[in-house]
């Protein structure tokens, strides 16, 4: 049976919020990364990291990616003026 892409999605946040393990957050520690609220998501964040600081072309790519998606939703959700046009109507 397929499951819906919503319900998974969904799943898969949860699971990304959960606190890292500790034997991972010391592990990460003893590598020199200060973390301050370490989830699995932040593990990942930090692989990614990683293998884009080594040099891999696809990390590097997929790491950009992911920032020039922020910056677009942060520029998208910034551009949102409100006008009030209804006065100059009546005029």
């Amino acid at each position: 049976m397929k499951k819906d892409s919503g319900a998974l999605s969904e799943a898969l946040k949860i699971l990304l919020e959960e606190k890292l393990p500790r034997s991972e957050v010391q592990s990460l520690k003893d590598e020199g990364f200060t973390l301050k609220r370490p989830t699995r998501e932040t593990a990942l964040a930090v692989a990614i990291y990683k293998k884009a600081a080594s040099g891999d072309l696809s990390a590097i790519k997929e790491l950009r990616s992911i920032l020039s998606g922020e910056e677009k939703q942060d520029k998208h959700t910034k551009a949102v003026i409100i006008i009030d046009d209804i006065e100059a109507q009546n005029i």
